[in-house]
């Protein structure tokens, strides 16, 4: 794990939600679905920085509540972090899912597709302008008709909302191994791994992994499989 120095560089709005600019070198931007740790000096936790987008000096992540930064609020870095997205190359109809507040971690996604033929739909209850012009977007309640016609799902969602993925894909939690999917989960992440405290368990098939090592990433039946023993 790698430590360096980045900054806060901007706040600003986009696809109406508020996003921060990280200043940073290279080799500290996460990949889409990893994250890094950021400390503001004398902090005495560790924030996750989640990848929301591509900027020429560092990268987009989607801002943490709570969290009273300011621009030019200087940082030290942790990372990155976790597994990311993987996207198999044979994916031509992805569903994106996202049951938190914020489309921003599944948005760059959608650049990742294999073009002309491939198609993307977000569901979502978040706030949705500015969206690209290559996916279509509806409201989460009209995501069941959507079942059938996605060959590979993405979710994004809060850990404490792993439960609701047993409401959202009633069809598939008791023969879950036909999905093709990943799920993001956002949790605190306190210890980085280095401790173990276990704050973000998740239960994966039929062992507890950690969204801060093993995750935030998952393969989507297993988390169905673990909510299902």
């Amino acid at each position: 794990m790698q430590k360096k120095k980045g900054r806060l560089a901007e706040l600003r709005l986009f696809a109406g939600e508020e996003q921060a600019l990280i200043a940073c070198p290279p080799e500290m931007v996460p990949a889409p679905g990893q994250y890094l740790l950021a400390a503001e000096r004398g902090a005495i936790h560790a924030i996750p920085l989640f990848f929301a987008g591509t900027w020429k000096q560092g990268f987009l992540a989607v801002k943490p509540h709570q969290v009273m930064w300011q621009p030019g609020t200087v940082l030290t870095l942790f990372g990155p972090l976790g597994n990311g997205f993987h996207l198999p190359g044979d994916a031509q109809r992805l569903a994106m899912l996202e049951m938190g507040n914020s489309n921003s971690c599944l948005l760059p996604m959608v650049r990742l597709m294999n073009y002309p033929d491939a198609r993307v739909t977000l569901f979502s209850n978040a706030p949705m302008v500015d969206l690209p012009p290559e996916m279509e977007a509806y409201p989460m309640q009209d995501f069941p008709d959507s079942l059938d016609w996605a060959d590979f799902f993405i979710v994004d969602l809060p850990l404490e909302n792993v439960d609701s993925l047993s409401m959202i894909f009633p069809q598939t939690v008791l023969r879950p191994v036909g999905i093709r999917g990943q799920v993001l989960v956002q949790g605190k992440m306190p210890c980085c791994g280095v401790g173990k405290c276990g704050v973000c368990s998740i239960k994966v098939k039929r062992a507890w992994r950690l969204a801060c090592e093993d995750g935030p990433v998952f393969d989507l039946a297993g988390v169905l499989q673990g909510l299902d023993t």
